[in-house]
C-alpha cells in the first residue's frame, strides 16, 4: 500500500516544478528578419536585449535568433546609417523589423528662432551641437568646450586666470565698436537665447544642464531676432523632466599648471647679456664682471651667488573641481528637472581663485489638452579673487637678491637697496598679508515663465515673460607697498563698485501650421518688448586710515581724494515680426520674414527700421531622378538673403548731456560742484548700422550616412558703420558718434563627418570643421584712414580688417656684411649700423620715419579648423581633439620685455645679435639703453601667431550594465582628460608661449589634467 506523500516531498516537488518553469522561461528564444526601407535583407545589424549583455548580429539574410529573459524585454536594433529601433518582446516569438535610414539626422528636431524645425526642412545656416559634446571637455564654461567644433564660430579663451571667460565671434567682425547685445565697447558677441528667453548668460550655465546648442549664422536664421541677433544667435536648450526618473551625478577634479611661459635669464646667461652691452658701448669686455654691477647690493648678491628664478616662485599648480547633482522626473502631465552645482578653480597665482554655485529648476505642466504652462529658473552665485599679475614685474626686476628674510617673510626689496627701489620691488610683494585685495561677488537670478494656449489643432498662442536680476559688488585695496602702487609711488588706494541690473522681456508668439495635401505652411507672428535698467555706484579714495578695513569704511580715506559717483542707464526696445515657412512635398522649401525694431538709444526719427529676409531650399535627393542613386541619402541646396540691423551706441549717445564736475574751482579747501557739457556731443541724425548677407549652402549624406556634412559660403556687406570719432581739442568736445563707413566679410565654412569603422564592438567617428574668411573696411568718412591711439593697434585702414596692426615692418637685424648699405639709411641724421633693427623703407627715400608705417597684419585668422576623432570599443572610449588657428598676427607684448642693457631682466629665449651670433631676432645690447631707444622697437611685438594644438585627449570606460545594476546604477563612466597638452606655434619666438592667449604677457594659458565620473541612478 502506498502511503500519502509527506509535506516535505510535496514542497520539494513544488519548488522543482517552479524551477523547471523558470528554466523553460530562461530558454525562450525569439527570431526574426531585418530589412531596409526597400525591403531588402539587412545583414550585420546588432540586436541587443536592453539592459543586458545578450546580443547577436544578423546574418547575411538579415535573420537573427537570441534568447530573451521575459516578455518585458526590449530588443534594440542598431546599425550604422540607420536609425536605432526598439521593439518590446511581449508574447510574440517572431518579428519582421524594418529599419529606417538615419539620413544624417534629417528628422532631428532643431530649435530655431521662436520655434522648432526638422533638419530636413531648414533653409538657413544652422549648426547643431550634439548632446554630450558640451560636456566632452571638463570645464565650467560651455563655450570653451565648443572651440573649433562649430564652423564659422571663432572661440578663444580670454585669459588663463581662474574663472576667465571666452571671446566669441561668428563670421568675423562687421562692426567697428563691437556689440554685446547692443552694449558698445564689448566684443562683437552673439545673442544668447536660453530655453527661448533672452537675458541669460551662457557663462552662468552649468554645462551638465545643457541638452543641446544651435548656432544660427546667416541672416535668414537670425533675422527673426532683429538687431539683437546681428552678430549671430546661439540657442541653448537645457534639460527637462522625463517620464522615467533619473538621478545623476557628474564630477571631476583636476590640476591646472605646467604653464608655457618664457623664463627669465639667470646665471651666466644673465651676465653674458650685460657683458655684451658693455662691449657694444666700450669696444671691449670689462676687465672684471664686478664692473657690470653699479648697484652695491646687486653686486653683493652676485658675489654670493644669490640667483632667483622668479617665475618658479610666483607660479604654482592650481586645482579645479566640479560637482553636479540632478534629478529628472515627471509623468504624462508634469515634468521636472532640478540640478545644483559647485565649481572651484584656483589659478596659477596665489590669491587668484573662482567659485561658482548654481541651481536650476525647470517645471513644465500640461494643464489640459489646450493649456500648458511652466517656469525655468536659475540662481547663480560667484566669488572671484583676482590678482595684479606679477609676470610684468618678473620680466623687469633682476634675478639677484634674497627673497625671504631670516624669519621666512617676503622681503619687499630683494637687494636691500634704496637705489631704484621702486622698480626692484619683489614680484612676491602682493602675497604679503593685507597688501592686496581684489574681490568680486556676483549674484544672478533668472526667473522665466510661459503660458501656452492651443485652441484648435495647428494653432498655438504663447506668452513668455523673462526676468533677470543681477547684483555685483567689487572691492579693491592696494597698499602703498603693493606692486602697482609702489611702482608709481602712490599712497594706498581703496575702492568699491556695486551694480544692480534688471532685464525684462515680454514676448508673445502665435504659430499656425496647416497641411493641405502636398502643401505645408507655418505662419509665425511675434511681438517683443524689452527693458533694461542698470544702477551703478562707485566710491574710492586714498590714504585709508586703517588698512585692515580694505575696501570698507571709505569715509576713512583722505577727504580731498575721496570721490563718489552713481548712474542709472535705461534702454527699451519694441519689435514686431512675422515669418512664413512653406514646403511642397518636402522637396521645395521657402522661408521669409520681416521684423520691425524700435530702439530707444537712437535719435528721434531714426529709432525704427525694418529688416527682411528670405531663403529657399531644395531637397534634391527626394526627386524622382535621384531614386536610383542609392549612395546618396541626403542632398539639399540652400540659398538665403537678409538684412540685419545694429545699434552699437551707448544709451543717450544721441543726446547732448551734462555731467557733474568738481575739479578746478572751489572756495578755499571746499570744492564747488558744478555741471558741464558731456565730452561726447549728441548726434540728431544718427541711424542704424545694417548688414546684408547672402548665403549659399549644401547639406549632404552619402553611403548610408557613413559620410555626411554641410558646406556654406557667405558674403556680408555692412553699411553706415557706427563709430565714436575723436574731435580736435579746439572744439571743447572729445568725440561724436557718426555713421562713418562700410565693411565686407566673406568666407567658406565646412563640417564633414565620416564613420570609417562600425562593427558590433568597435566604432570610429571622425569630424573635421573648417572656416576660411576674409574681412575688410571698404569705406570710411572722407575716404581716408582713421588713425587711433595707439596708432599701432587702433588705426582703421581702408581695404584691411577692422582689427589691424599698423607700424614699422621689421625685416630682421642689420648684419655685418650689410654695414655699407646700413650706413646709407638714416633716422634723422643718424645712420643704421650692424646690430640695429632692419626696417622696410616703404617710400624708398633712405630715411626711416613715420611715413614708412604700413599694414603689418591682423588678429583675424586666415582659417581655423578642428579635428575630432572618437574610438569606442565595448565600454572603452578614446577621444582626441586637435585645433588649429592659422594666419593671424598677435601683438606679443612680452616681446617688448627685451632688456638690451641687462639692468633688469627679460625672457631667456630671446636670441640677440652679436658679431659672433648674427641673429635676426633681437638687436645688439647696449649699455644703459632702453628698448625704446631703438628705432622701430615696436615692430618687435608684432609676429605671426599661427598655432596647432592638441586641445583635448580623453580616455573613458563605461561599466557594463550587468555590473552597474548590482549597485543600483543605470550607468557609470569614469574618465581622464588632458587639456591643452601640446601646442606648436609657427613662429620660433613663441616656443615657450601659448599664442591662443593673443600675445598678452599676463594670464598665460595652462594645461589641465582631470579625472572625472558620470553616474546615473
Amino acid at each position: 500500500m502506498i502511503g500519502k506523500p509527506s509535506s516535505l516531498k510535496c514542497l520539494m516537488a513544488f519548488f522543482l516544478l517552479l524551477n523547471c518553469t523558470y528554466l523553460i522561461a530562461q530558454e525562450r528564444v525569439v527570431t526574426g528578419k531585418i530589412k531596409d526601407p526597400s525591403g531588402n535583407p539587412l545583414p550585420g545589424v546588432n540586436v541587443n536585449v536592453w539592459g543586458t549583455r545578450i546580443s547577436v548580429t544578423a546574418d547575411v539574410t538579415g535573420t537573427f535568433r537570441l534568447p530573451v529573459p521575459s516578455e518585458n524585454s526590449v530588443l534594440v536594433f542598431s546599425f550604422v546609417g540607420f536609425l536605432q529601433k526598439e521593439q518590446r518582446v511581449g508574447t510574440d516569438s517572431t518579428f519582421n523589423i524594418s529599419m529606417a535610414y538615419d539620413n544624417a539626422d534629417l528628422d532631428q528636431v532643431v530649435v530655431v528662432g521662436y520655434g522648432t524645425s526638422k533638419r530636413r526642412d531648414l533653409t538657413g545656416s544652422v549648426y547643431s551641437v550634439k548632446p554630450g559634446m558640451v560636456t566632452a571637455t571638463p570645464t565650467f564654461n560651455a563655450l570653451e568646450a565648443l572651440q573649433g567644433r562649430i564652423p564659422g564660430m571663432d572661440i578663444q579663451r580670454s585669459s588663463g586666470t581662474a574663472g576667465a571667460g571666452v571671446n566669441v565671434q561668428i563670421r568675423g567682425i562687421r562692426t567697428i565698436n563691437g556689440t554685446d547685445k547692443g552694449q558698445t565697447g564689448a566684443p562683437s558677441a552673439p545673442l544668447y537665447i536660453i530655453d527661448g528667453f533672452q537675458g541669460g548668460s551662457i557663462s552662468d550655465l552649468n554645462p551638465n544642464d545643457i541638452e543641446s546648442v544651435e548656432v544660427l549664422k546667416d541672416a535668414s536664421a537670425t533675422a527673426i531676432y532683429g538687431w539683437m541677433g546681428a552678430n549671430g544667435v546661439v540657442i541653448v536648450t537645457t534639460k527637462k523632466g522625463k517620464e522615467r526618473p533619473r538621478i545623476s551625478y557628474n564630477g571631476f577634479y583636476g590640476v591646472n599648471g605646467y604653464t608655457q611661459y618664457p623664463k627669465g635669464r639667470t646665471g651666466e646667461d644673465y651676465v653674458a647679456l650685460r657683458r655684451e652691452a658693455w662691449r657694444t658701448t666700450n669696444g671691449t669686455n670689462p676687465v672684471s664682471d664686478d664692473l657690470l654691477f653699479s648697484d652695491a647690493a646687486e653686486l653683493n648678491a652676485f658675489k654670493n651667488n644669490q640667483w632667483v628664478d622668479w617665475y618658479d616662485l610666483v607660479n604654482r599648480n592650481g586645482v579645479q573641481q566640479s560637482h553636479t547633482a540632478s534629478i529628472q522626473s515627471g509623468g504624462d502631465k508634469t515634468k521636472v528637472f532640478f540640478s545644483t552645482g559647485y565649481y572651484k578653480e584656483e589659478g596659477m597665482l596665489r590669491g587668484n581663485d573662482f567659485t561658482r554655485f548654481n541651481t536650476r529648476l525647470n517645471y513644465d505642466q500640461r494643464i489640459s489638452n489646450s493649456f500648458k504652462a511652466g517656469f525655468l529658473t536659475q540662481v547663480t552665485y560667484t566669488n572671484t579673487n583676482s590678482r595684479y599679475d606679477p609676470l610684468t614685474q618678473i620680466n623687469s626686476v633682476g634675478p639677484l637678491g634674497q627673497v625671504y628674510d631670516s624669519l621666512g617673510n617676503i622681503k619687499l626689496y630683494p637687494q636691500q637697496t634704496a637705489a631704484l627701489a621702486s622698480t626692484k620691488i619683489s614680484p612676491l610683494a602682493d602675497e604679503r598679508p593685507g597688501v592686496y585685495k581684489d574681490n568680486n561677488i556676483r549674484g544672478n537670478i533668472n526667473a522665466n515663465g510661459y503660458f501656452e494656449f492651443i485652441p484648435i489643432a495647428g494653432l498655438s498662442i504663447r506668452t513668455n515673460l523673462a526676468t533677470t536680476l543681477s547684483f555685483n559688488r567689487r572691492g579693491y585695496y592696494y597698499d602703498s607697498l603693493s606692486i602697482r602702487r609702489r611702482l608709481s609711488g602712490l599712497p594706498n588706494y581703496a575702492e568699491q563698485e556695486t551694480g544692480f541690473s534688471r532685464f525684462y522681456a515680454w514676448e508673445n508668439v502665435v504659430n499656425y501650421t496647416r497641411k493641405i495635401e502636398d502643401h505645408s505652411i507655418t505662419l509665425t507672428g511675434i511681438t517683443s518688448y524689452t527693458r533694461s535698467d542698470d544702477d551703478a555706484l562707485e566710491a574710492f579714495g586714498t590714504r585709508l586710515l586703517l588698512p585692515s578695513n580694505q575696501f570698507y569704511r571709505l569715509d576713512a580715506t583722505e577727504q580731498i581724494s575721496r570721490s563718489i559717483s552713481s548712474t542709472l542707464i535705461r534702454t527699451t526696445t519694441m519689435s514686431y515680426a512675422g515669418r512664413i515657412n512653406y514646403s511642397y512635398k518636402g522637396k521645395y522649401l521657402l522661408t521669409a520674414s520681416l521684423r520691425a525694431d524700435g530702439v530707444s538709444r537712437l535719435a528721434p526719427g531714426q529709432k525704427w527700421d525694418y529688416f527682411p529676409s528670405a531663403a529657399v531650399g531644395w531637397n534634391i535627393h527626394q526627386e524622382e531622378f535621384m531614386k536610383d542613386v542609392i549612395f546618396v541619402n541626403n542632398f539639399k541646396i540652400r540659398a538665403s538673403y537678409g538684412v540685419a540691423g545694429n545699434a552699437t551706441v551707448l544709451p543717450y549717445a544721441t543726446q547732448n548731456l551734462i555731467d557733474p564736475f568738481s575739479y578746478g574751482q572751489g572756495f578755499g579747501d571746499i570744492s564747488a560742484y558744478q555741471y558741464r557739457f558731456a565730452l561726447t556731443t549728441g548726434t540728431a541724425d544718427l541711424g542704424w548700422e545694417k548688414t546684408a548677407t547672402r548665403n549659399l549652402g549644401i547639406d549632404f549624406a552619402f553611403l548610408k550616412s557613413r559620410v555626411f556634412g554641410t558646406i556654406d559660403a557667405y558674403h556680408s556687406t555692412t553699411t553706415d558703420v557706427l563709430l565714436r570719432r575723436s574731435l580736435p581739442l579746439s572744439t571743447g568736445i572729445e568725440n561724436i558718434w557718426q555713421n562713418v563707413g562700410e565693411t565686407e566679410n566673406k568666407g567658406i565654412e565646412a563640417a564633414i563627418s565620416v564613420v570609417p569603422v562600425s562593427t558590433r564592438d568597435l566604432r570610429w567617428t571622425s569630424t573635421v570643421t573648417y572656416t576660411a574668411a576674409k574681412e575688410k573696411i571698404t569705406k570710411l568718412i572722407d575716404g581716408k584712414d582713421i588713425f587711433g591711439n595707439p596708432i599701432e593697434s587702433k588705426t582703421l585702414l581702408l581695404g584691411r580688417p577692422v582689427n589691424s596692426y599698423y607700424g614699422y615692418k621689421k625685416e630682421g637685424i642689420w648684419q655685418t656684411d650689410e654695414a655699407a648699405k646700413a650706413a646709407t639709411i638714416f633716422v634723422g641724421s643718424t645712420p643704421f649700423r650692424p646690430g640695429d633693427i632692419k626696417l622696410t623703407d616703404m617710400d624708398g627715400n633712405d630715411t626711416i620715419n613715420t611715413k614708412d608705417y604700413t599694414y603689418l597684419g591682423s588678429n583675424v585668422p586666415k582659417w581655423f579648423a578642428g579635428w575630432q576623432n572618437t574610438v569606442t570599443y565595448k565600454g572603452f572610449e578614446l577621444s582626441v581633439y586637435m585645433f588649429a588657428r592659422w594666419g593671424q598676427m598677435i601683438e606679443a607684448k612680452f616681446m617688448g620685455r627685451y632688456n638690451p642693457s641687462g639692468l633688469g631682466n627679460g625672457p631667456a629665449n630671446f636670441n640677440y645679435w652679436t658679431p659672433e651670433n648674427p641673429s635676426n631676432d633681437f638687436p645688439r645690447p647696449r649699455k644703459d639703453a632702453a628698448i625704446s631707444s631703438y628705432t622701430g622697437y615696436t615692430a618687435l611685438n608684432f609676429i605671426d601667431g599661427s598655432y596647432l594644438k592638441v586641445k583635448t585627449v580623453t580616455l573613458g570606460y563605461t561599466l557594463p550594465v550587468a555590473a552597474t545594476r548590482k549597485v543600483y546604477l543605470e550607468k557609470l563612466r569614469i574618465y581622464a582628460t588632458a587639456n591643452n597638452i601640446f601646442t606648436q606655434a609657427k613662429n620660433k619666438l613663441l616656443k615657450d608661449y601659448d599664442p591662443e592667449r593673443g600675445g598678452d604677457e599676463n594670464g598665460p594659458l595652462s594645461r589641465q589634467i582631470v579625472i572625472g565620473i558620470n553616474a546615473d541612478f
